[in-house]
């Protein structure tokens, strides 16, 4: 996703968000190199869970969310959304990349 970042940018906003708590997100920012991509962090898990997203429990870790993407258009509706089931594995990016240059 890095590579293709300032495409997708040039047509909207990016942003993560994560259960992590803002340390962590530091942390993994300065490792990762996202530079340019705000992270938000819903530590009280709100919007995972409203996004339904959000995992009880894996593998004897309590509250994790699942790897997921959304679009959201102009309007606020979502035009676009893919969960990732299989931990460690991305959403389809450049299916995302496709539609963002539809709704641009």
């Amino acid at each position: 996703m890095q590579s293709r970042l300032d495409e997708i940018k040039k047509s909207g906003e990016v942003f993560g968000i994560s259960v992590d708590s803002p340390f962590s997100q530091a942390k993994f920012g300065e490792l990762e190199k996202f530079p340019g991509v705000p992270m938000l962090s819903d530590l009280g898990k709100e919007v995972a869970t409203a996004y339904g997203v959000l995992i009880p429990e894996f593998k004897g870790m309590k509250g994790i969310a699942k790897r997921s993407a959304f679009l959201v258009d102009k309007q606020g509706k979502i035009a676009k959304m893919q969960i990732v089931d299989v931990p460690g594995e991305l959403p389809d990016m450049e299916g995302f990349i496709s539609e963002h240059k539809k709704l641009a």
